[in-house]
């Protein structure tokens, strides 16, 4: 076995040799990423240092160098590459709840009614149900994995790229996006229990709060076209 064709594993080494891998990907981990450069230097200068020292010991020596060093690289992650995907994944995240709220309120009657094969006994009419919890899975209030859940955080992360002209209007979204978030989901939930199982409730009630959700939907949106307008996504 060799590393860059040079040093050579001997009879007796594989043991040493595991453990020191280990060891060396346990500190890869915490080496900076500013050290890249000096640590690919120095497994180059070592090389080049032993390449005629054909002794034992200066091949043992040569490969644990060399086996350190370049675990710890191949470990290291990088900073840089991890923060820009981040961010891009932030802004796609904003660009696509600001995609599914206009096919929510596109689609309204279509996306908060279910109609089962439930047939009503005298108007022979399929029986259909309002289904206003379906708001709160497109405004990011019943999975981790929607793209909008706790927008209000990945709109703060996404300052650093808003303009200093628009900063005022910036931060006037993320304050408004977090009261008509919740409003909207507030809203649709009380819906959900405005039916005439409950005390004076009933198919106008659902209806009065759906309609409240609907309104708050509409303005969490125009929220959204504005940060995807000043963050210039697309």
């Amino acid at each position: 076995v060799s590393i860059y064709g040079r040093a050579k594993m001997r009879p007796g080494q594989s043991i040493s040799i595991a453990f020191l891998l280990l060891f060396a990907c346990q500190v890869g981990a915490f080496v900076p990423a500013l050290w890249q450069g000096e640590i690919q230097s120095s497994v180059s200068l070592a090389l080049q240092r032993n390449d005629n020292d054909e002794s034992p010991l200066n091949s043992r020596r040569q490969f644990a160098q060399t086996a350190f060093l370049t675990a710890a690289t191949l470990m290291n992650p990088v900073p840089a590459l991890a923060k820009s995907s981040a961010e891009d994944e932030d802004k796609d995240k904003i660009l696509t709840g600001y995609k599914r709220l206009t096919y929510l309120l596109d689609n309204w009657d279509k996306l908060t009614t279910f109609c089962g094969t439930t047939v009503d006994p005298f108007s022979g009419k399929q029986v259909c149900e309002k289904t206003p919890l379906v708001v709160q899975d497109y405004m990011g209030y019943k999975s981790i994995k929607d793209p909008l859940f706790k927008a209000d955080k990945t709109l703060r992360r996404l300052e650093a790229f808003v303009p200093a002209s628009r900063e005022s209007d910036y931060l006037d979204c993320i304050e408004k996006w977090a009261t008509t978030a919740d409003e909207a989901a507030g809203m649709a939930y009380t819906s959900s229990w405005a039916g005439p199982q409950n005390p004076n409730g009933g198919d106008d009630s659902i209806a009065y709060y759906l309609d409240r959700s609907k309104q708050q939907v509409v303005d969490a949106r125009s929220v959204l076209s504005t940060v995807v307008e000043i963050l210039e996504l697309k």
